[in-house]
């Protein structure tokens, strides 16, 4: 590993797609300056909190529309494809053993409204040419849900082992003789012209002809602190997810298991360890002010687990809690990845994969060398930073949104009268529309016009009236 103080790309971050990124770029015959902790504990780093689940169908929603399917759809495909040559490639570098893929990933159905949620999984895998096959609950081994009626295979996913990948790319890094590792937070970006300058918390500046700004959440924080660097990017939202391992499970699962994504976040999702513990993951919520260091609340690890014991394995009530991880996920506004040169043409970005980071993240290193390579390959791609993307007003966020509203408030399983959930979401969606005259709401919508933000707004709500 090269530790001179300058080089021709500097890397900011190392979760999985800044890691991916250097060795992309080292391997191009560049030398590379990272720039992140390599020591500690990571606190909210999305990468080393993941499962993780290679999901290139099993995020889609039946309410996404048909536009954002196929270019999400396309370049997870476009990932996976290329995956296990980039783990080969990792482990060589590394000089170790990769974490091995388990092929395929089961999503269940629990709810009536699933099978909607399972034929939209299964129309966006066969239009890819891989298609999945329904079963019974009986065939998934690991599942034990009597609230479980059918379950999707899908044979084009895979689990893998998040911390033993990370692990492998960051011991790659640190063995690669171009890419050089600075133990250290980025804290200001300057342009002196020739060249960047990249200031640390403890250390001497690093120097670079051009920046891969892969910081995660902690991005629109670095370009707040570098006030004269102008990259005229769009905010970097921050999902923050729960997760936990758990050792003596019953019965452990062969290929991850996981529900559709519902009540605005991911689905709940065990996925089997190398060590053998079981992940079980994970809670999802919009966070205004990313907290790193600040540790998961009871009611996060309530929803987890009882979404988990419900949904996926009643047995999961008799495992031991080994730890318990907190990851802020970054997002866009229209939910794409930000990927490409900003309107500074040294200052590249590579972030806001929300969760599908352990899937994208070689696809992305392959895009940025290509952008360096290439200027102007990816101006009209559609995780260009420099794209449009419209803003949604409240009234468009709650739209077809009351059964997720309603199903948020009950928890998947809970049991209203015949007709009360369509009633219950109409009533609270006019609830949050006319909660719009509240300052708080609208400044939360302003910072945040997505629809994750619609549980938030329903405290807001819920606060001004008590």
């Amino acid at each position: 590993m090269n530790m001179t103080r300058s080089a021709d790309i500097a890397v900011i971050g190392a979760g999985i797609v800044g890691l991916a990124c250097a060795l992309e770029l080292a391997q191009a015959g560049t030398s590379v300056a990272v720039v992140a902790p390599r020591t500690g504990d990571h606190a909210g780093q999305a990468s080393r909190a993941a499962g993780a689940m290679l999901t290139v169908f099993s995020e889609v929603e039946a309410a996404h529309p048909q536009q954002r399917v196929e270019v999400e759809v396309a370049e997870r495909v476009a990932a996976r494809a290329g995956y296990d040559a980039w783990l080969e490639q990792v482990a060589d570098l590394a000089g170790r053993p990769a974490p091995a893929l388990t092929p395929g990933v089961w999503v269940t159905a629990s709810v009536p409204a699933d099978r909607g949620e399972l034929a939209a999984i299964a129309a966006a895998a066969a239009n890819a040419g891989l298609a999945g096959q329904l079963h019974s609950p009986g065939d998934v081994p690991g599942l034990h849900s009597k609230s479980v009626f059918e379950a999707l295979w899908l044979p084009g996913e895979a689990g893998v082992d998040a911390g033993e990948l990370v692990a492998a790319a960051a011991a790659a890094a640190m063995a690669h003789p171009r890419i050089a590792w600075f133990d250290a937070d980025a804290s200001r970006i300057t342009d002196n012209g020739t060249d960047l300058r990249i200031e640390v918390t403890d250390g001497e500046p690093v120097t670079a002809e051009h920046l891969v700004l892969a910081a995660g959440v902690q991005t629109s924080a670095i370009v707040r602190r570098s006030p004269g660097l102008a990259l005229d990017l769009p905010p970097v939202l921050a999902g923050r997810g729960v997760s936990m391992m758990l050792q003596a499970v019953p019965e452990r699962v062969e290929s991850p298991i996981r529900t559709p994504n519902r009540g605005f976040a991911c689905g709940a999702h065990l996925v089997a360890r190398s060590d053998g513990r079981t992940y079980l993951g994970a809670t999802n919520r919009l966070s205004t002010r990313p907290e790193p260091g600040r540790r998961a609340s009871v009611d996060e690890i309530a929803t987890l687990l009882h979404d988990g014991v419900h949904e996926l394995n009643a047995g999961l009530r008799d495992a031991q809690v080994t730890d318990v991880r907190v990851g802020y996920r970054p997002y866009t506004v229209d939910h794409l990845p930000l990927v490409g040169r900003t309107a500074n043409h040294k200052v590249l970005v590579a972030t806001a994969t929300y969760r599908c980071g352990i899937l994208l993240a070689p696809r992305v290193a392959t895009l940025i060398r290509s952008e360096l390579e290439h200027p102007g390959t990816l101006d009209d791609h559609s995780y260009s930073p420099r794209r449009a993307m419209p803003v949604p007003d409240l009234a468009q966020l709650v739209h077809g949104r009351g059964d997720a509203l309603a199903e948020l408030l009950c928890q998947p399983g809970g049991h209203l009268p015949g007709g009360a959930v369509d009633q219950l979401g109409s009533v609270l969606c006019a609830a949050l529309v006319h909660q719009h005259a509240d300052p708080a709401v609208r400044r939360l919508t302003r910072s945040a016009p997505v629809e994750e933000v619609l549980p938030l707004l329903l405290d807001v709500a819920g606060r001004s009236t008590r």
